[in-house]
């Protein structure tokens, strides 16, 4: 008998200004200036180190097509979100400190200005995740401030785990 391995969609942690599993408030982002989300524990229990990443925002009052917002993931290790993490910005919502803290960071993807809009922008992808603290980072790589409305902003990890029939 053949077997089936199937994906199975587990929930999401989310990173959100408020009512999200943790704290990112990328709110007027500046250009050429990041934002970390707070750190989120995996946990060192059995789970599933893919993850599907979703991340959104909306441009400012001035945008320009094709410059882009670079994602990263910082991860740490350890029992405390402090142990060994990838950059030294601290583990809370936080601003990134200089974009030089960005160097050892994951960059797993970037989000394109596609029209010149105060629109919802995405980018999504798949990423490994096999240590146990975890947070988005944003980068504004282009020339101008992104929205100052807290709600445009946020963060998605959902764990998918496979499964065999």
């Amino acid at each position: 008998m053949v077997a089936k391995i199937l994906q199975h969609d587990e929930t999401a942690i989310t990173w959100r200004n408020t009512g999200g599993s943790e704290l990112f408030t990328a709110t007027s982002l500046a250009a050429g200036a990041g934002r970390q989300g707070a750190m989120h524990d995996l946990t060192t229990s059995a789970r599933s180190r893919r993850f599907a990443w979703r991340a959104f925002l909306k441009p400012g009052a001035t945008r320009v097509v094709k410059e882009a917002i670079r994602i990263y993931i910082k991860t740490g290790s350890g029992a405390t979100a402090g142990t060994r993490p990838d950059n030294d910005d601290g583990t809370g919502d936080i601003a990134v400190s200089a974009e030089d803290k960005l160097e050892n960071l994951l960059q797993i993807g970037t989000i394109r200005i596609d029209e010149n809009a105060a629109v919802e922008m995405v980018a999504n992808g798949l990423v490994i995740l096999p240590h146990r603290w975890v947070a988005p980072v944003m980068w504004n790589a282009t020339a101008n401030s992104l929205s100052a409305t807290a709600a445009d902003f946020g963060f998605d990890l959902t764990p998918i785990p496979l499964e065999s029939q």
